[in-house]
This record gives structure tokens, sequence and C-alpha cells, in this order.
């Protein structure tokens, strides 16, 4: 890897209350037959790979629902408010995680309209409208490879992630 690269996540911990959190709120949007962007927040340690998921944020966001599907949309005023909040805070986007009607899997919309952005950054999708166990290797992770976002094995998936039982 380049000096210039960052250095890719390999061990993020996030609470099972964080999880649980997020996907009440996943199914509530749901209910109504939207999606949602959650981003996960928090910190990392400097040159080790790991991060500690802090809070999953809800950033305000349009929901879309047409016969072509469905979706959200953020807007540029919400992005710059978040960059504001990660700089002023020391936290950092560890991850961006949305819902999906049914099955979980990267569309072309996701990969165009990625909050996330960074080479080796994550994008979860969970499927079900957040109807789906508590545990990321249920659902479809992707890390960004150059333009492309490649779904990440079941089996790295289950190394990459730490769900803590901490309060």
């Amino acid at each position: 890897m380049a000096a210039n690269q960052p250095n890719p996540l390999r061990h993020i911990t996030v609470k099972r209350a964080t999880i649980d959190q997020m996907l009440e709120t996943m199914r509530e949007f749901g209910s109504h037959g939207w999606e949602v962007l959650v981003l996960w927040v928090g910190e990392i340690e400097p040159n080790t790979g790991k991060a500690h998921v802090i809070q999953a944020f809800v950033p305000k966001q349009k929901a879309i629902s047409s016969e072509d599907g469905v979706g959200y949309f953020v807007n540029s005023e919400t992005l710059f408010e978040l960059n504001r909040n990660l700089s002023e805070t020391g936290l950092r986007l560890i991850a961006q995680v949305h819902s999906h009607p049914r099955e979980a899997y990267h569309s072309e919309a996701d990969d165009r309209y990625a909050i996330v952005t960074v080479e080796g950054g994550l994008s979860l999708v969970v499927p079900d409208f957040g109807r789906a166990p508590p545990d990321p290797a249920s659902w479809a992770v992707y890390r960004l490879h150059g333009r492309d976002w490649l779904e990440v094995s079941a089996r790295e998936v289950g190394t990459l992630f730490e769900v803590t039982d901490d309060q």
C-alpha cells in the first residue's frame, strides 16, 4: 500500500444497542415503504486499522418512492453540516448503512450517490427494511476499491465487525 493511502479499517467494534436502535429506525421508515440512510460515526485508532462506532446518526434526508423504486436523497447542506460536526468533534465517518426493501445489494444508485468516498470505505446494506438479524454478517457489506464497490465475503465480515454488549 502506498504511504499516502489511508489505512483500511480491519476491525470495527459496534455496540449491540447501537445496531438495535438503527434497525428499529430502519423498520420505522420501512413501515412507510422508505429506505433510510444511517451513518456510523466514531473513533479510529491511528495506524491500527481499528475503529469504534460511537453512534448511528440519521442525517436529514428525503425519502424517494416512485414506480422506479425507492431511495433517499441527502442534500449538500446536510453533508456540509455533517463534515463540520465531524471536524468539530473529532469523530470520523466509519461506514454508511442503508436499508433495502428486500434483498441486500449495492445498486447503481448506491454506487453513484455514496456518502463514503475514501478508498477502503465501507457501505453496508440491510435487507427487508431493517427486519434482519443484528449481525453485519447477515447483511451485504461492500468496500470501495478505486471507483468500484466490491462485496466483502461473509468470512471477512465476521472478522471485520465485532458486536459488543457494552452499555
